[in-house]
C-alpha cells in the first residue's frame, strides 16, 4: 500500500494520455513536465476534480439544483475543468477509465473512478464514488469550508485586468478560472481585515516578505480594488503592473491568506494547490523565488502540483533537496531551512508525446534527472557548434579564410 494517494488511466486513452501500468504517486510537492499537448494540465485538473469533490459538489448543486443525479453532477464539475462549453469526453480516445486513491483506501474498489466515452460525450461515475457523493450532499458540517483545493490557471494574468469574478460569467470560461477569481475576491476580504494590510500570522508575513522579493513589489487592496505598490508606497492600478506582476501577485496574496483561513477553519486540511507554470512571465531569480514561496507553503502542510516547462524551476527543486543534507547548518547564498525538501518529498513525472508517463526522480540519489528539459539547450549547443564549424569551413569543407 502506497503511504500517498494515486492517480491512474486504468485503460483506454484520455486525450494524449495512455494508460498507465500502475498509479502515479502524488507525493506533498508534485511536477508535470513535457512538450505542449502530453497531457500535464489533464493531470492536474483530474486531480484537482478528485482532491475537491466535496467542494465541487455543493457548488454544482447550487447551479443545478439538489434534484441533479450524481452523474449530472460528475459530468458537470468534469467537463468545466476545461471549459464551460466542451465535453472533457472529447478527450476519451474511443473511451477511457481514470481512477483516484486518497492515503488510507486500502482496497482498489475504495477508489474514485469515472470513465468517458467519446461516442456519446459521457463522463460515468463507478458506484463507489456515487455512493460518496450521496454521502457528501448530505453533510451539512462541510457546507461552512471553502473546499480541499484551489486551481491556479495558466490564464490567471486575466484577472487583473477582468477586475472581479462577475466580468467572467459573460466569457466561455472553465469553472476553475472563475473559482480562482472567487478565492482571490475572498483574499481580497481577508486582506481588509489585517492591520494595515499585514497578514496576521508569522506564515503569512513569511510569504508576503518572499512574495515582494520575487516580484518587486505588492498587491494592496483599496476598497474594492487592488493596487500595485512599489518602490516604497507608490501606487498603481493592477492593471498597469508588469506581465509577471500581473500574472502571479495573485498567488503570492492566496499564499499569505491560506494561514489565515486555517487557523479559522475556512477551508479543510490537507489542502491542495495546483499551480500552472508558476514560471509565467518571470526572470529566473524570481522563478526561484516562487519555487522557494511554494516549498515553504508545503513545509508548512499544504500540498502542491505544479505544471512547468522551466528547467530553472527543476534546478531550483534539486538545490532544495541537496540543501536538505546540511541539516541546521545555514548561510546567506543557500536555501532557508523553511524552504529545504527532504528526499521523497518531490514527485516528477515527464509526460512524452507518445502518451507515455515516466517519474524523473532518481530512485538512488531521490535527485530529479533534468535532461528533458535540458535536451533543448543542449540541442541548441550542437546546433551552434555546427554552425561555427560551416562558418569556419564553409560549405565544401574547405576552410574560409
Amino acid at each position: 500500500m502506497s503511504k500517498y494517494e494515486t492517480f491512474c488511466i486504468e485503460r483506454g486513452k484520455l486525450g494524449p494520455l495512455s494508460a498507465t501500468e500502475k498509479g502515479l504517486e502524488i507525493r506533498p510537492f508534485t511536477v508535470f513536465i513535457g512538450e505542449q499537448g502530453t497531457g500535464k494540465s489533464l493531470f492536474s485538473q483530474l486531480l484537482y476534480f478528485f482532491r475537491n469533490l466535496p467542494y465541487l459538489v455543493r457548488f454544482y448543486e447550487t447551479r443545478l439544483g439538489r434534484e441533479v443525479s450524481a452523474e449530472t453532477l460528475v459530468r458537470a464539475a468534469l467537463d468545466n475543468l476545461r471549459s464551460d462549453r466542451r465535453a472533457i469526453a472529447v478527450f476519451a480516445d474511443p473511451a477511457a477509465t481514470v481512477s483516484y486513491t486518497a492515503i488510507g483506501d486500502e482496497q482498489a474498489r475504495k477508489a474514485r473512478k469515472v470513465s468517458f466515452t467519446y461516442a456519446n460525450r459521457r463522463a460515468r461515475p463507478y458506484q463507489h464514488l456515487v455512493k460518496e457523493i450521496a454521502r457528501l450532499r448530505g453533510d451539512k458540517a462541510a457546507l461552512r469550508l471553502r473546499g480541499q483545493a484551489l486551481f491556479v490557471p495558466a490564464e490567471r494574468i486575466l484577472y487583473s485586468q477582468a477586475r472581479g469574478p462577475s466580468t467572467w460569467d459573460l466569457l466561455a470560461l472553465p469553472a476553475t478560472l472563475k473559482l480562482f477569481a472567487d478565492a482571490v475576491e475572498y483574499a481580497g476580504d481577508t486582506f481588509k481585515q489585517w492591520v494595515d494590510g499585514i497578514p496576521d500570522t508569522p506564515q503569512g508575513k513569511w510569504v508576503r516578505e518572499k512574495g515582494r522579493q520575487a516580484l518587486q513589489g505588492e498587491a494592496v487592496r483599496r476598497g474594492d480594488n487592488w493596487l500595485w505598490q512599489f518602490e516604497g508606497d507608490k501606487k498603481m492600478d493592477i492593471d498597469m503592473a508588469s506581465a509577471g506582476q500581473k500574472a502571479n501577485w495573485p498567488l503570492v496574496i492566496l499564499g499569505e491568506a491560506l494561514f489565515s483561513w486555517k487557523r479559522e477553519g475556512l477551508i479543510d486540511t490537507p489542502y491542495y494547490l495546483h499551480v500552472e507554470e508558476p514560471e509565467i512571465h518571470l526572470h529566473p531569480a524570481a522563478q526561484v523565488a516562487m519555487v522557494e514561496l511554494l516549498a515553504y507553503l508545503v513545509n508548512q502542510g499544504f500540498n502542491v502540483v505544479v505544471t512547468t516547462h522551466s528547467l530553472t524551476v527543476l534546478y531550483a527543486l534539486n538545490n532544495l533537496l541537496v540543501a536538505s543534507d546540511l541539516g541546521d547548518y545555514e548561510e546567506e547564498k543557500i536555501p532557508q531551512l523553511e524552504v529545504r525538501l527532504r528526499r521523497g518529498q518531490v514527485g516528477v513525472y515527464f509526460c512524452s508525446p507518445a502518451g507515455e508517463v515516466a517519474e524523473l526522480v532518481d530512485e538512488e540519489t531521490g535527485l530529479i534527472s533534468e535532461g528533458q528539459l535540458a535536451a533543448v539547450d543542449e540541442a541548441l549547443d550542437t546546433q551552434l557548434n555546427r554552425l561555427e564549424l560551416l562558418r569556419a569551413y564553409g560549405t565544401t569543407g574547405k576552410r574560409n579564410v
